[in-house]
């Protein structure tokens, strides 16, 4: 069995028996992963105690068949993102960008700038103020999508590539994957969805921003439903689920 050594972010932990644990990770080198942590839950082990979710590290683990759990030998943990658990807005939005990768980032499949962006992410949050949560949660969103190939451009039609004026409201098709003119509106393709103008203006914003900038943004209750409703009704049409966390954000 091939043994590898990443950095490796935690996404999920659950028990596998009195003394171990079954983790979902991404991995900065491989991708996401299911791994079998054996002993996790011993007093003595090489996992530093029980495994958590939300644990940076570098980790030393094997993989082998495709269809069955890797194993994870070693784990030396570098951050716990203690923030996450400390500030609800915060436990939201690591809990939504946890759903969406584990929703549409392939197994095995290396994502090193996605690894990036979600460690990022959740360093952000851990140390943000409550008010800015939100805006950092959806900025996360945005990027995830474009790294993954499901970006697009909000002054445009997404069909027919007609520009659209940015001063008025737009119409958004998650069955097209973006903005549409009133020429090419869909029948039969899903919902559609009514962003006023400041909405899809503070979208383009936090999808290419300075993080510097996306930290200072405060969302009306208004707009943050409205980039809600355009994430979930988006990830239902990529990967077929609700967003739990979504309601929250």
């Amino acid at each position: 069995m091939p043994v590898y050594k990443s950095m490796v972010l935690l996404l999920r932990c659950r028990d596998w028996s009195e003394t171990s644990q079954v983790v979902e990770l991404l991995a900065r080198e491989v991708g996401r992963l299911r791994c079998l942590a054996k002993g996790s839950k011993r007093g003595q082990n090489p996992f530093s105690g029980p495994l958590d979710r939300w644990t940076l590290g570098e980790a030393v683990f094997s993989l082998g068949h495709p269809d069955r759990l890797a194993t994870l030998m070693e784990l030396y943990e570098t951050d716990r993102f203690d923030g996450l658990r400390r500030k609800l807005p915060a436990f939201y939005g690591a809990s939504l960008a946890t759903e969406l990768v584990m929703a549409l980032v392939p197994d095995l499949d290396p994502q090193p700038a996605v690894f990036d962006l979600v460690v990022r992410t959740f360093d952000l949050l851990a140390e943000a103020e409550a008010e800015a949560s939100r805006a950092l949660t959806f900025a996360f969103a945005w990027r995830l999508l474009a790294l993954l190939g499901y970006g697009h451009r909000l002054d445009r039609c997404v069909e027919c590539d007609r520009p659209l004026d940015t001063d008025k409201p737009r119409e958004y098709s998650a069955g097209l994957g973006g903005p549409v003119c009133l020429q090419c509106r869909p029948e039969g393709k899903g919902k559609i969805h009514h962003l006023t103008a400041k909405t899809a203006q503070a979208m383009a914003f936090l999808a290419d921003a300075d993080w510097r900038e996306v930290r200072r943004v405060r969302l009306s209750r208004g707009t943050a439903g409205q980039m809600r409703d355009v994430l979930a009704a988006s990830a239902a049409e990529l990967a077929g689920k609700e967003l739990a966390a979504a309601r929250y954000v």
